[in-house]
């Protein structure tokens, strides 16, 4: 089975002898190079899966189901057969599949009950360069389990892949004993780089680089000869307006006079984010019609982890959005920042992958010198560790400071995770992980929520948490079109659910909207009268089904807490999400503003998206 003819081919050999030879093996190569879905292959067809199975993680949902379908039509099965994939909650495998794809979550998880992973021969660890959290855990728990310690109880040797486009390898062969760092050359071609100079470094904030993205790409369409357009934003939102506009305008082209190349004949509009369904992904890599030029405008799942053939140029916005937790009020800020020098070379080679190309930044190169920092910030030196750390505790990693990190976090993050794990009775005074936090940890969710559940269980009311808890688990319900006529019309009939519930609370709106479709004889009839992605509900209800068997078998331990409470729905529902969310507890202090109660006095606001917000003034 010799599979497409791409760059990695020439290196077969080599890769899977490296493989054999080594416990740890470092892989580079540019994006699109066929890392991810040949060399899998390659080591199952050389007999290393015979022992056991061929993991390969991947930091993003999206690319791990698209990778493993095409693996799966590659080498003629079943998805879900020979190759399958495991993202949280949907798990697409068997007991026959030997390359499975998953993400570094899953298998963060899956380390929790079965320590030395036995169940795996290879473990290879993709997209490193994205030094997601949880890739960064695993780079630190597969050094512990199986460089520094000689693990008892595995039949066979582990091996430990790690691939990555771009990365600091020295560092990361240094981390890892100094292992082997084998490169796939690439087949890339000239890309020119220009900088448009339509922002500058005060546009850092301003949302301008949509509408200066759309002009750009239309002046390529228009101007440039043939060749697929690829266009990077930031969010779904964004990506949904963007494709309107492109709409609009594109309709009102006349292609016998204003179009410079006479090949090109029309424009197919395609967004791609990461909460989209399979069957709109596929789209993006099927080849459009001839004589129409494809333009895809994407989040930065583009950038490395998709690679779309046939694109010849690319339009950069410069920017990205970015997760960054903030110890201080304890939360999650979802931030648009300026993307990082290397990220915007990642970004223009994805012009060059088929033929010479350009690549069309919207910013000025003193944006690109005061506003672009060299590398990424990786997500563990920005983001939330309490759930880490428990599942660190909960694998006897006691000392979670020393812990062999890659790039170690702020001692002051760690210590803030430890005092919420803490408060919310997760660890004891030592650090030592409770019962509760033993529990906490066999739910996929963050340990306030699975709190706020296992509190309703406790009550015998988990009827009431388990749908908001996979509402809260999937992308986001409410429908927001770019249309003023519409999102008018979409706010009332948003407002008229929450006003069903009282107005005033987001978990019950949820609830109540779970409730309303399940009930609904046409539940996507019922989500399109009140602008709900049906899409996302219908997740939702395979998410609660799941959340519910694992609550199922917590309540049959006989030292599962119990308790009882005399109060109304509302009360008990208060109740459960204060067990959780205590620590996000806010006052009134002046106006629209609340003041945070965990000792810090933070400033902080409701959200416009919440359906508090308009009742903000009447809160006492």
């Amino acid at each position: 089975m010799d599979g497409p003819d791409l760059p990695i081919r020439r290196s077969r050999r080599q890769l899977v002898e490296a493989v054999r030879e080594r416990p740890f093996l470092i892989v580079t190569g540019e994006t699109g190079s066929g890392k991810s879905t040949q060399l899998p292959k390659y080591l199952y067809e050389a007999g290393l899966a015979k022992h056991g199975a061929i993991g390969v993680t991947q930091p993003r949902r999206v690319a791990t189901v698209s990778v493993a379908q095409r693996v799966a039509e590659e080498m003629g099965c079943e998805l879900g057969a020979l190759v399958g994939y495991q993202v949280r909650f949907d798990d697409c495998t068997s007991e026959d599949t030997a390359i499975r794809y998953m993400t570094d979550g899953c298998l963060l998880r899956q380390i929790l009950t079965d320590p030395l992973l036995s169940k795996y021969s290879v473990i290879i660890l993709d997209e490193a360069h994205e030094r997601s959290l949880s890739t960064d855990i695993l780079f630190g728990l597969l050094k512990k389990l199986f460089l520094q310690e000689k693990p008892e109880g595995r039949r066979t040797d582990m091996k430990v892949v790690v691939m990555s486009a771009t990365l600091e390898v020295e560092k990361l062969s240094e981390f890892f004993g100094h292992c082997s760092v084998l490169h796939i050359p690439g087949r890339s071609y000239p890309v020119k780089e220009i900088f448009c100079n339509l922002l500058s470094p005060r546009d850092v904030g301003s949302s301008a680089y949509v509408t200066e993205a759309v002009k750009v790409a239309l002046d390529v369409h228009l101007n440039e000869p043939e060749g697929d357009i690829l266009v990077f934003l930031t969010g779904q939102n964004e990506i949904e307006r963007a494709c309107d506009l492109l709409f609009k305008k594109a309709e009102s082209i006349d292609y016998r006079y204003e179009v410079h190349d006479r090949a090109v004949e029309g424009l197919l509009i395609l967004p791609l984010y990461g909460s989209m369904s399979t069957d709109q992904q596929k789209r993006i890599f099927l080849p459009a019609p001839r004589g129409i030029r494809k333009c895809v405008v994407s989040t930065n799942i583009a950038a490395t982890s998709l690679t779309i053939e046939g694109v010849r140029y690319v339009v950069d916005s410069g920017f990205v959005k970015q997760l960054n937790h903030n110890p201080r009020v304890g939360l999650d800020i979802l931030e648009v920042v300026p993307i990082s020098k290397s990220e915007a070379k990642q970004r223009a080679g994805r012009a060059g992958r088929t033929s010479a190309g350009k690549s069309f930044g919207l910013y000025s190169r003193e944006f690109w010198e005061q506003c672009m920092p060299e590398h990424t910030v990786p997500e563990i030196r920005r983001s939330s560790l309490t759930s880490v750390i428990l599942t660190l505790k909960c694998l006897s990693v006691h000392d979670v400071i020393r812990f062999p990190y890659l790039d170690p976090p702020e001692e002051r993050h760690i210590l803030e995770a430890l005092k919420e794990l803490y408060q919310c009775d997760a660890i004891d005074r030592r650090g030592q992980v409770t019962r509760l936090g033993e529990f906490l940890v066999q739910f996929p969710l963050p340990p306030n929520l699975s709190c706020a559940l296992i509190k309703a269980a406790s009550l015998d009311c988990e009827d009431l948490l388990l749908p908001i808890a996979a509402m809260l688990s999937v992308e986001n319900v409410f429908i927001r079109p770019g249309d003023p006529q519409k999102q008018k019309e979409a706010e009332l009939q948003h407002q008229e659910l929450a006003s069903q519930v009282g107005g005033c609370n987001d978990f019950a709106t949820l609830l109540n909207i779970f409730e309303q479709c399940k009930a609904s004889k046409s539940p996507s009839a019922w989500c399109q009268k009140y602008w709900i992605h049906w899409r996302a509900v219908k997740s939702a209800f395979s998410v609660e089904r799941q959340l519910r068997e694992i609550t199922t078998k917590l309540k049959q331990l006989p030292d599962f807490p119990k308790e009882t409470f005399e109060g109304s729905r509302t009360e008990i529902l208060r109740r459960c999400l204060c067990a959780g969310y205590f620590i996000n507890v806010a006052r009134r202090s002046a106006a629209r503003t609340f003041c945070t109660m965990d000792g810090h006095g933070s400033i902080v606001y409701i959200h416009p998206s919440s359906t508090v917000s308009s009742q903000s003034l009447l809160i006492e």
